[in-house]
């Protein structure tokens, strides 16, 4: 799991570099990110300063790239929430951003894709 988190964040970073996000590359983190929301269910815990819990750090910091790229507030705050959740260590709060930030990029996909 933790190399899929690894690859997940490579993977924004690359998308956050471009203008915006294609169609087909905002398809695939979003099944990447439904994926990980999968596996954090099956978590029992992260721990602090675990390699999940950097994982997950890293993942955030390129989603912040990717709502700057976009340049979409909405996702934004999500994203916020997110960080926040993290460094709080709340994981209920960082499921339920995680999850808001899955069905804004559902949004964006339906919106800028058909």
């Amino acid at each position: 799991m933790f190399k899929s988190l690894v690859l997940i964040a490579g993977l924004f970073m690359a998308c956050a570099s471009k203008a915006q996000l294609s169609c087909q590359e905002l398809a695939e983190l979003v099944v990447s990110l439904d994926d990980l929301y999968v596996t954090l269910e099956n978590v029992d815990s992260i721990g602090i300063n675990s390699p999940l819990d950097n994982a997950l750090g890293d993942l955030s910091e390129a989603l912040n790239a990717v709502a700057e790229v976009e340049e979409d507030r909405r996702l934004t705050r999500m994203i916020a929430d997110l960080n926040y959740a993290w460094d709080s260590m709340e994981r209920e709060d960082f499921e339920d951003a995680l999850d808001d930030i899955i069905n804004r990029m559902d949004e964006m996909g339906e919106r800028d894709c058909n």
